[in-house]
């Protein structure tokens, strides 16, 4: 077709892909740091933007000759679902979600269908917050979607490009009244950076439509206005990359951001009760109303993504900010209880469904510092060496989780069982936000799998990957313990870590079926022989069936010793225990482990 013609074909759809991602990565470092709301966190672009990408990457390669725009439309939806990063790339991903679901079935969009699958998602993506607020993404959406339906109404036959220019000028009148429209935006005298990144979206897809008839691509999508829309505005105080948030300052809203993956049938494998879900809610919507009416009891930025998919699977995603992320991964596996059915029935997914890409990070508080706002583009990808490293853990040990994140880590919470998913290492690896990433994966990686992890983490600016010394969640819990002892700084927070794990000594334990009195025996010999060697601190991980009498002794050797003792909870089932001593003594690990 000609792209500048009467309707949308799926080239178009590719040529929009790819302009927005080009725009969101020319502003994400300016969107990020005007970012206010729900939190200043200093990352609305770069989630706006990693979405994106990982929606582009969803479409096949050459553009799948014989595709139309609606099944390019779906893939770029789901890209995006399974990739959307925080709350404004949550949100992102349900508003390409609601375009595909109404134009899913077209090969070529018309300007009036156009103006419906706008329409469509913005109602979509106001549907998926718990609790919208004005002079947001949402409300420029909706400025969009009112100008796109206009413009498609009082000029029968309207092409997509002009519906498209209509959208983008709504969003951007939206985005410009964004600061009287929300307190918190006043008070930094800022515009809203998600409002601002769908501008950027939309006018990705004006340059899509009206691009020149040979493929070229004339660019721009709007970005040197929407950098000129926030020239001169407030810093807004937020963390440097890489760095992470102490436990001190006050966290509205929680100081947790937390976000997983959830894969089920289509069809719950029970009715919905009137306690999990409004009445008024139906289909899809009834099934994520019920993890949203759950997250939004024990936190704030609730939003829920997804529904049913293809061959009656369904898939969804969850973001929330609380101070208790265990409950809110714990809504989660209640939900993918309901929609998957119990294990081994027919309503559960192949494989076992359930929840995955579980991860947890701290939010910033007030008192983090950040940088003055820089509205120039930028080309790079990713952070800078300067930035310092960014620290990951991987962990099986829910109880762990809050204090990990509290060290600075970006964490992923994965099942005991079965080998780690690379792509959800990949996943939280960029979400570091640094180019040195450090990794303490809780197990022992193939060689092989790293390598390709980090061949595919440097095409989205990870440089290098350090794999720590940290094979289990109790040398996790030692390296994260001693970062968070340091000044703030990312290098001296890795060196930290480092230096733990080359002189931690380390000792296992089973004492399932055994008696407290002979369990207490056992644990007590192991925590003899760490100490025959002089030590000042000794680490005990115990799963939650360990008897506390089993443990209560423990304390009272390493004091006789000369050691401190902490005692830590693993949060899952079972009768492992774990045991590290530290001390002024650098040697090898002497790691052993006793089967009782």
């Amino acid at each position: 077709m000609s792209p500048g013609a009467d309707v949308v074909d799926a080239a178009v759809v590719v040529a929009w892909g790819g302009a927005a991602v080009r725009a969101l990565a020319a502003a994400r470092e300016p969107l990020d740091r005007v970012n206010v709301f729900p939190v200043a966190d200093s990352d609305t672009g770069t989630n706006m933007y990693l979405t994106l990408l990982d929606a582009v990457r969803a479409l096949p390669a050459g553009g799948a000759p014989g595709s139309g725009a609606g099944d390019l439309l779906v893939r770029l939806a789901r890209g995006a679902l399974v990739g959307a990063r925080g709350n404004s790339g949550v949100i992102l991903s349900e508003y390409l979600r609601g375009l595909a679901l109404e134009l899913a079935e077209r090969p070529v969009v018309p300007g009036d269908a156009l103006a419906a699958g706008l329409d469509r998602a913005a109602r979509t993506a106001r549907g998926a917050v718990a609790r919208p607020a004005p002079g947001t993404i949402l409300t420029a959406a909706e400025a969009a979607a009112r100008a796109a339906l206009t413009a498609a109404r009082t000029a029968p036959g309207a092409t997509p490009g002009t519906v498209a220019a209509a959208a983008r000028d709504g969003a951007r009148a939206a985005a410009l009244r964004s600061t009287g429209e929300l307190d918190v935006l006043a008070r930094a005298q800022v515009l809203d950076a998600g409002a601002l990144g769908l501008v950027l979206v939309l006018g990705a897809l004006v340059t899509a439509v009206g691009r020149a008839e040979d493929g070229h691509d004339p660019g721009g999508a709007g970005v040197s206005d929407v950098l000129g829309m926030m020239s001169g505005m407030v810093p807004v105080p937020g963390p440097s990359a890489g760095t992470g948030a102490g436990p001190e300052g006050v966290h509205e809203g929680g100081e947790f951001e937390v976000m997983y993956v959830v894969d089920g049938p289509a069809a719950p494998s029970r009715a919905p009760g009137a306690s999990r879900a409004p009445a008024a809610a139906t289909g899809d919507d009834a099934l994520a109303e019920h993890l949203r009416a759950d997250l939004a009891r024990i936190g704030d930025s609730v939003v829920v993504v997804g529904g049913a998919g293809q061959g009656g699977s369904g898939l969804w995603q969850a973001h929330v900010h609380t101070d208790h992320p265990m409950s809110a991964v714990a809504a989660g596996r209640a939900f993918a209880a309901d929609v998957g059915g119990p294990p081994g029935s027919a309503s559960r997914p192949a494989g076992g469904g359930g929840l995955r890409q579980v991860r947890v990070r701290h939010l910033p508080g007030p008192g983090d510092q950040g940088a003055v706002v820089d509205a120039r583009p930028h080309d790079h990808a990713g952070a800078g060496e300067d930035d310092g490293p960014g620290l990951v853990a991987v962990t099986t040990a829910p109880a762990l989780v809050a204090d990990l994140a509290r060290a600075g880590a970006v964490v992923l919470l994965r099942d005991v069982a079965g080998p780690v998913d690379r792509a959800a290492l990949h996943r939280v690896a960029v979400d570091a936000r640094a180019a040195h990433v450090a990794l303490l994966a809780g197990t022992d990686l193939p060689a092989d799998d790293v390598e390709a992890l980090r061949e595919t983490l440097r095409g989205d600016g990870v440089t290098t990957l350090d794999l720590l010394p940290a094979p289990t969640d109790l040398h996790v819990a030692v390296a994260l313990a001693a970062a968070q002892l340091v000044e703030p700084e990312p290098r001296r927070r890795v060196d930290a870590a480092r230096s733990a794990l080359a002189g931690v000594r380390t000792a296992q334990a089973r004492t399932t079926g055994l008696p407290a009195a002979e369990a207490a025996t056992v644990l007590g010999g192991l925590l003899a022989r760490l100490l025959t060697r002089r030590a000042e601190l000794v680490t005990v991980v115990a799963d939650d069936d360990v008897p506390d009498a089993a443990l209560d002794d423990l304390p009272g050797h390493a004091a006789r010793a000369g050691a401190e003792l902490v005692l830590l909870r693993s949060g899952r089932a079972g009768g492992a225990v774990a045991l590290a001593a530290e001390g002024p003594d650098e040697g090898r690990d002497a790691a052993e482990e006793v089967v009782a």
